[in-house]
């Protein structure tokens, strides 16, 4: 990978065309302790390094080229690394947000690997940072995963088109995932839309996706905020629907998050009920997040959550997860959510 980076950083420089070339990225690492009880009352404690509890490390090469005519294309090569992991791990998940768009008149364009609508609308109406250790993102994940598994998962082959502004503040997009296999087996079709204006914010998503030749799933994710000045109130719902099972899963997430200076505080609370899982049919969590801004680019990050499961084989089981770390955001590149895991 290093090799590859310096071969087009030296391409970028020496070349005019690719003048605005950039090269950005974060980095992400935190301590995390994790508690586990079980249904009998066996408690086992691990205490760890973690690259990605916040947004998760990445390396990108990025670029623009105005086009004229009010057309603009934009490309992202993304590079996903762990500073807690060894050169193995790191070099198998190099693969990360890359893709290549076009934007005009006509709306915008974006081909490649990047994450679904329903992460995003997730993400954006969370009040504790929909981190892979915000127990509430693993609540959501598990009652309403993308095609993969889960929401915070990238859709690779996926064509996404935004259509022009009709109306200020309405954003309507649509998706489509082409997996090259037998019988559309992979394939997904999404939707979205959200709606800002002044202090409220709405937004939806859906995916229907079709894991074997003889089941669909289809999934929705839907939230809204409103920022009173001295806080914002959020709320998000996720379902599920499996083509093999007559129930429909589901997951809410509602909190608060508070400004104090160069320090926001969300506090969030979940609940979800999920018949298509029998270990875990019913159960509930939260999650408290801080994070405080030592400058625009750079953090300390800090959380604490607690999850239990209420229904089902495995009913009586809780996970209390703490972490602490530092995020650096360097020359953050247009167009990339950085609230993803």
């Amino acid at each position: 990978m290093k090799k590859t980076l310096v071969a087009v950083a030296a391409l970028a420089a020496a070349t005019g065309a690719m003048a605005q070339v950039t090269i950005s990225g974060i980095v992400d690492t935190s301590i995390v302790r994790t508690i586990s009880t079980d249904k009998s009352a066996n408690t086992s404690s691990v205490t760890t390094g973690f690259g990605g509890a916040y947004t998760g490390s990445d390396l990108n090469i990025g670029g623009k080229e105005d086009l004229g005519n009010g057309m603009t294309a934009r490309f992202n090569l993304g590079f996903a690394v762990d500073p807690n992991a060894d050169v193995a791990v790191e070099t198998n998940n190099t693969n990360y947000v890359s893709f290549i768009g076009l934007s005009g008149d006509f709306g915008d364009i974006q081909v490649g690997q990047f994450f679904s609508m329903l992460h995003n609308t997730s993400a954006a109406y969370d009040a504790a940072s929909y981190s892979q250790y915000n127990t509430d993102h693993q609540v959501s994940q598990a009652a309403s995963g993308a095609v993969g598994g889960g929401l915070g998962q990238l859709l690779d082959a996926q064509l996404q088109y935004t259509l022009p502004t009709l109306v200020s503040g309405l954003k309507l997009q649509l998706g489509k995932v082409f997996a090259g296999a037998a019988s559309a087996v992979g394939d997904a079709t999404l939707y979205g839309a959200s709606y800002s204006t002044g202090p409220f914010s709405v937004g939806y998503a859906y995916i229907k996706d079709r894991p074997s030749a003889a089941t669909t799933n289809t999934k929705t994710s839907y939230g809204a905020s409103y920022d009173i000045g001295m806080a914002k109130i959020v709320y998000s719902a996720q379902t599920r629907k499996l083509s093999t099972a007559a129930a429909q899963d589901t997951g809410t997430q509602y909190g608060v998050i508070v400004p104090f200076g160069a320090t926001s505080v969300g506090i969030q609370g979940t609940s979800y009920s999920m018949p298509s899982m029998a270990a875990q049919t019913k159960g509930s969590g939260y999650n408290i997040f801080v994070k405080h801004d030592l400058s625009k680019r750079t953090s300390i990050i800090a959380q604490t959550g607690a999850t239990e499961i209420e229904g089902g084989t495995n009913i009586g089981d809780k996970s209390a997860i703490s972490t602490f770390g530092l995020w650096h955001l360097s020359n953050p590149p247009a167009g990339i959510s950085q609230l993803r895991i």
